[in-house]
């Protein structure tokens, strides 16, 4: 009998339930549309079924060819019929017996527990039709569920808790999902009990809505269930398809959609809110008597009055009365930057080299919850040397675990605030804050961060909340990859650069070879500014808990360089080490460390001489890399350099 991990090797897929699930013939490396069952009883041991609609005939010669079989003959009897063979092969896979209902099998799908036992099976019919049955414990069927129901798929959903589950109408399409490397889920007749909801808690979902009244319903119906379970939900419609297609027709409708292309799409689509499916789309006009006068300003009145003074939270990176946006990729420490500021604006102390504008501060933590804002600002008070009563003017929220959008589309792609929003407006203008910090822009902003009008209207929304409040807003947000790679540090339109009046980058900080000679410092970039020169970068290093000015580094590559030559130190210590020869720290001895290694060919193809060597050894030393290490007759006071 053919042995299945040797056949999955052979088809590039792997084994599953008994089962190999594979690439079909002529599919992407990542699809698993092609089930193959090894049976002895099968004419050649396999019996195999596509969940693409691959021919039969074509699959069993494809399975044989990379089994390194002859292709199959007829035997002489006529010739088959494709459908009546697949129909066969499905019902041999699923242990259907045929003649149990009217009409021809075409699909099986199975719902299986945590284990992997097998709970109950849908079958779908040609013509379309649908049958439930379960296991009688017997080896046959009960033609009818009991009330348990779980999530299609599992297996796939435990195997990766943490990946996004996109969920469709149906099994079909879960299946073509999944054969693209997704973790893809429906439930039964779309009903959604307890226990299937509770599969999806705490992840990303995206639901694939059918493109008809039916498949708006079930998904409207899907998202309201899954809404406060899930961290996020997004709802993508296909309306650009035919009366009734979906997300299998959206990617058969073009040869070029994979994997990435229906990623693209999904993520482009908004955030789902309760408050955005049931947001009212009507707009009434005002009568024109009800219309408000245009706002002309009367320059005539600046005539010999005094021409008011720029406003700064810090001068020339955030303007007060306006929207900054800092950027940085995730962990670089964008959070702890900005409640570092928070706190020196609260006690009106420098932050990284210049005085910040004295007042209260107002910031919104979306990731971070209490404990962790305490052992962050814990550092930050110990640097500034106060007590948590000195801070009274800081008010800090975590909104982990609870609803953190803002600012939502409604049905008709316009953003909206939400609750949430309207109530910081109204605590900001209680507290009156000089700074309201907004961490981040993934968590409180439920549109597309590509459509440029949504993002345009949000920073309006935080402009005006800036201006009512007299304070500056500084908003964080994540770059794309392409941002990272571009040093641009941005995501999605270039309206989150054109709309707000200032600009910083907080980055790792890399030489122009993309090296980092040191993990623990960091880049603060003034990338745009509406009211001042752009161009300012700070090197900062982690100190303590907090990012700090470092003082005389400014020649990164410099400082790559040392790293490069103080890891070819370590190298070739390693290396006369494993050869059994020793060196010295000792300038006079024979085998003093810089003298062995600059004779080396590594030193002598970069040009390095004996003090460049005897520079590593002592940044070496200070850093507790390597120490001195006796041997040898007490006598002779003999040392040896080794690592620490």
């Amino acid at each position: 009998m053919l042995d299945p991990h040797a056949v999955a090797r052979a088809l590039g897929g792997e084994v599953a339930r008994g089962q190999v699930r594979a690439p079909g013939p002529g599919h992407s490396g990542k699809d698993r549309s092609l089930c193959v069952k090894l049976d002895p009883a099968a004419p050649d041991g396999f019996i195999v079924w596509s969940f693409s609609g691959d021919g039969a005939v074509e699959c069993r010669d494809y399975v044989r060819d990379k089994l390194g079989l002859p292709a199959f003959k007829a035997n002489g009897h006529g010739s088959y019929s494709p459908d009546r063979i697949e129909a066969g092969l499905l019902a041999a896979i699923m242990g259907q017996s045929s003649g149990s209902t009217t009409g021809r099998i075409v699909a099986v799908y199975d719902y299986a527990d945590h284990d992997g036992t097998l709970l109950y099976q849908v079958l779908r019919y040609e013509p379309k039709d649908f049958r439930q049955r379960r296991p009688d414990g017997n080896g046959g069927w009960i033609w009818k569920l009991d009330e348990r129901r779980v999530v299609y798929r599992l297996g796939d959903l435990l195997k990766y808790p943490d990946a996004t589950a996109f969920v469709t109408e149906g099994e079909k399409d879960a299946d073509r999902v999944a054969s693209l490397g997704l973790c893809a889920t429906t439930v039964t007749s779309g009903t959604w009990t307890a226990e299937c909801v509770q599969a999806l808690a705490g992840r990303d979902v995206v639901i694939l809505e059918d493109n008809d009244d039916a498949g708006r319903d079930r998904a409207r119906k899907a998202a309201t269930v899954l809404h406060g379970v899930a961290k996020t939900i997004r709802v993508v419609s296909f309306r650009d398809l035919p009366d009734k297609g979906d997300v299998s027709d959206w990617l058969d409708a073009d040869t070029g959609r994979d994997a990435d292309a229906l990623i693209e799409k999904c993520f482009a689509a908004p955030l789902w809110t309760s408050e955005a499916a049931t947001a009212d789309t009507t707009t009434e006009s005002k009568a024109p008597d009800d219309a408000q006068p245009l706002p002309f300003i009367n320059i005539i009145g600046w005539q010999d009055g005094p021409v008011p003074e720029r406003a700064w939270i810090v001068k020339d990176r955030i303007p007060e009365r306006a929207v900054t946006l800092l950027s940085g990729e995730g962990s670089v420490g964008k959070s702890i930057l900005a409640l570092h500021l928070g706190v020196a604006v609260v006690l009106s102390r420098d932050w990284l080299n210049a005085m910040p504008a004295d007042g209260p501060a107002l910031i919104v933590c979306a990731e971070d919850d209490e404990a962790e804002l305490h052992r962050r600002l814990d550092k930050i008070r110990a640097h500034f040397g106060v007590g948590y009563g000195d801070l009274k003017r800081l008010h800090l929220l975590s909104l982990v675990g609870r609803e953190t959008l803002m600012a939502v589309p409604d049905r008709s792609g316009v953003i909206q605030p939400t609750k949430l929003f309207t109530q910081l407006c109204e605590a900001a203008c209680d507290i009156r804050p000089k700074l309201v910090v907004l961490d981040n822009a993934a968590d409180i902003y439920g549109g597309s961060e590509n459509d440029r009008a949504q993002v345009r209207r949000f920073i309006a929304m935080l402009a005006g909340l800036a201006l009512t409040a007299d304070c500056g807003v500084l908003l964080t947000s994540h770059p794309s990859l392409t941002g990272i790679s571009s040093g641009s540090g941005l995501s999605g339109s270039t309206a989150w650069n054109a709309s707000v009046r200032s600009r910083l980058y907080f980055k790792r900080a890399t030489t122009e070879r993309d090296e980092e000679p040191d993990p623990d410092l960091r880049q603060l970039e003034t990338v745009k500014s509406n009211y001042a020169r752009t161009g300012e970068c700070l090197t900062l290093r982690w100190t303590d808990g907090l990012f700090l000015p470092v003082a005389g580094v400014s020649d990164l590559e410099r400082l790559a360089a040392w790293q490069r030559l103080d890891q070819l130190f370590l190298d070739l210590l390693d290396r006369l080490q494993a050869q059994g020869r020793s060196v010295s720290d000792r300038p006079k001895a024979n085998n003093y460390a810089p003298t062995v290694f600059a004779a080396t060919a590594e030193a002598k193809d970069q040009h390095l001489r004996k003090g460049d060597f005897a520079a590593a050894m002592e940044r070496l030393y200070a850093a507790g890399k390597v120490r001195s290490e006796t041997y040898g007759p007490p006598s002779r006071g003999w040392t040896k350099l080794v690592r620490q």
